[in-house]
């Protein structure tokens, strides 16, 4: 299943069952960062992502030049 999430446009989300009942999450920003996480909620997988996907993109920001 992959997902965009509205909050976070320059990640996706990518949850894969890898065994029975155990999923893997991926998220990927578009300039390369990314996370992994694996568990057996995958709807709590996407939780956790979103919260380090945005502590993430503060990081991001904070360390782009300014124009």
């Amino acid at each position: 299943m992959q997902k965009q999430i509205d909050a976070l446009p320059d990640w996706t989300f990518k949850v894969e069952e890898v065994s029975a009942g155990v999923y893997k999450l991926r998220a990927t920003h578009n300039r390369g960062p990314s996370i992994e996480l694996s568990g057996v909620d995958p709807e709590e997988l996407l939780k956790r992502a979103q919260k380090d996907a945005e502590e993430m993109e503060r990081s991001l920001k904070i360390s782009r030049p300014a124009p």
